[in-house]
């Protein structure tokens, strides 16, 4: 029995793309663990059956639009494909980052407030003892 798609490491995969291209063409199964897809039950760790409105028939040879596995991404569609991946990654990037740097200045914005307030405090303390002091000079000097 092969091993399952799930279980391949990045250098196998290079290496064994005809056994991999075989085994996505037309899927009818994807792994419920890691989202591949497959034509076979025995390629996927975790195979769940797809609905067969999702099954797309695809015809068996390839395309001119799309090139054989394991060839270079040459032509304009592949192109604009992978640009618009690498672009929707790097979005993706900058949204986590954002988000990373929004909740830090909402850290530090807590933090400041938390010291206002502390000072605040003392403040108020500081001008009620000088209040009391102030009374207590008025009554020695009556």
């Amino acid at each position: 029995m092969s091993k399952s798609l799930c279980k391949y490491r990045r250098a196998e995969i290079s290496a064994k793309a005809e056994v991999i291209g075989e085994l996505v063409n037309q899927p009818r199964y994807l792994c419920r663990s890691c989202a591949r897809a497959a034509n076979g039950k025995g390629a996927l760790c975790k195979p769940m059956h797809l609905p067969e409105a999702s099954v797309l028939s695809l015809p068996v040879a390839a395309s001119a639009a799309a090139p054989a596995v394991g060839e270079p991404l040459e032509s304009d569609v592949a192109l604009n494909l992978s640009t618009r991946l690498l672009m929707s990654v790097k979005a993706r990037k900058l949204d986590k980052k954002l988000r990373k740097l929004a909740k830090k200045k909402r850290k530090y914005e807590k933090k400041g407030e938390k010291k206002l307030k502390k000072a605040e405090k003392y403040q108020k303390k500081a001008e009620q003892a000088q209040r009391q002091f102030d009374k207590l000079l008025y009554k020695a000097s009556a």
